[in-house]
């Protein structure tokens, strides 16, 4: 962003916008090959209208980016022209052929540092984008007083909106594309706007006069009254998905630490030799942490889950984000242009040259020749080098990837990997149940 990159503990004001893709969990589960490739395709889209509104890429969200502008204005037309592009883009494809994408944007005093930027801002426009349709855009208070009078838009109040983790209510604001003008419906499907009569029957209610619809009401009342309560709904879990090589129920059941992983860290079992021993037969050595995340997280977010399975399933989380992160960093280099690899012992001689393939397989070019390996055949210190050079190679890490890093380092006990990652800003993780 211009004006963005200075010193530490830099405080300015920035628009900040938040993007984030709608069920991007349950799509990479289905087809992660093509649900990144369509990202990376998205993720190149919206760097380019960014660039053209005058704004700036500060970093990669996993699925999601963060971006900042010196205008408001440039903020909301760069967001708008996103989302009509996509919008467009979708016409004619097959239902799941595209991303949808919300937006979420704040104007607001940040804190920059470590080529970072914090604050109350940021997590507002965090928020935002989680009020947002898919396909859609939120804006906060501000934004809307900003450019109100100065770009042609059409918006929608929701109201006062308690936003996770933002102590006030806070007033938000709904853009409609084109699409959404011209459906009534679409104003009310999340609560904005009033809802809109047929035609006739508001004049109809008129005639009736007020008496009687005070009746009715009184009459509809009576009724609640007499009838009996209704019973308490019972919600039906939906099964876990199964990762690819994970066992089967009855295999599970006899594992040596119990039949529930999770049971066992919130047992405080974490120390146990056999729950770390499970950890990597199910999840850990397929690289699997979306499975890891799937069976933690129930048990993981309850309020009386222990340390060792809050800490697993965060670290988990992280590691993640970071393998997702790794892949669409690598999608940037080719062939011609591969990812320079340093061995994490620092032997010259294992030095590598990588790159994802089509088929998000990682290539490895040996003396010439390209070797497509899946990732799960990687050994985890190759990996682990891998991504150490991709993060020192890139200008806009997340912290969430760093600790992801860090969280793979100490799961696979790489300590030459901790110790790469020492200089970089995010804080190490405390040691989760893997120990």
């Amino acid at each position: 962003m211009p004006g963005l990159g200075g010193t530490p503990s830099q405080r300015t004001l920035a628009a900040i916008v938040f993007t984030d893709v709608v069920s991007f969990s349950a799509r990479i589960r289905t087809d992660e090959v093509a649900t990144l490739r369509l990202l990376q395709r998205d993720f190149a889209e919206m760097r380019r209208l960014c660039a053209e509104h005058e704004g700036s890429v500060l970093k990669t969200t996993g699925d999601g980016l963060m971006l900042t502008f010196t205008s408001a204005v440039q903020a909301v037309a760069c967001a708008l022209a996103m989302q009509r592009q996509f919008a467009q883009e979708a016409k004619g494809q097959d239902p799941g052929g595209a991303l949808q994408h919300r937006i979420g944007i704040h104007l607001g005093d940040v804190l920059i540092q470590d080529q970072d930027v914090m604050g109350d801002g940021v997590n507002i426009a965090a928020r935002l984008q989680s009020e947002a349709e898919p396909g859609g855009i939120c804006i906060s208070q501000t934004v809307y007083d900003v450019v109100k009078n100065k770009l042609q838009m059409q918006v929608v109040s929701l109201g006062a909106r308690d936003l996770k983790n933002i102590a006030q209510a806070m007033p938000v604001y709904r853009l409609l594309l084109e699409a959404q003008s011209l459906d009534p419906g679409a104003l009310n499907r999340r609560g904005g706007g009033a809802p809109r009569h047929p035609r006739g029957r508001g004049r109809w209610i008129g005639l009736l006069g007020g008496g009687v619809v005070v009746a009715v009401v009184l009459a509809a009342a009576l009724m609640l009254r007499r009838a009996p309560a209704p019973a308490a709904a019972v919600p039906i879990a939906a099964p876990s998905p199964v990762p690819p090589g994970a066992p089967s129920a009855a295999s599970a059941a006899a594992r040596p630490a119990g039949g529930d992983l999770a049971a066992d860290l919130s047992a405080e079992y974490s120390s146990r030799q056999d729950v770390n021993q499970e950890l990597h037969r199910l999840y850990l050595d397929k690289y699997d942490f979306s499975g890891l995340v799937a069976a933690l997280r129930e048990k993981g977010e309850s309020p009386g889950a222990s340390r060792a399975l809050q800490q697993t399933l965060r670290s988990a989380e992280a590691m993640e984000k970071m393998r997702l992160w790794l892949l669409l960093s690598l999608g940037q280099y080719g062939q011609r242009r591969p990812l320079q690899v340093q061995d994490l012992s620092g032997d010259p001689a294992k030095a590598a040259q990588v790159y994802l393939a089509d088929d998000q397989r990682i290539v490895f070019l040996e003396n010439g020749t390209a070797r497509p390996t899946d990732l799960v055949q990687i050994k985890p210190a190759q990996l682990g080098a891998i991504i150490v050079s991709a993060v020192r190679s890139s200008k806009e890490t997340p912290r969430t990837v760093v600790m992801g890093a860090r969280a793979f380092a100490r799961f696979y006990g790489l300590g030459a990997m901790t110790e790469a990652l020492a200089s970089f800003g995010a804080h190490p993780a405390k040691p989760g149940a893997s120990k």
